[in-house]
């Protein structure tokens, strides 16, 4: 559903905001 494809993207967005905040957390 559209709902799900939303809250995946923004799962994606965090998770891409986190490893360039903290790189060497890989």
């Amino acid at each position: 559903m559209i709902a799900a494809l939303f809250i995946i993207s923004i799962v994606v967005f965090i998770y891409l905001l986190y490893v360039l905040i903290k790189p060497e957390k890989f």
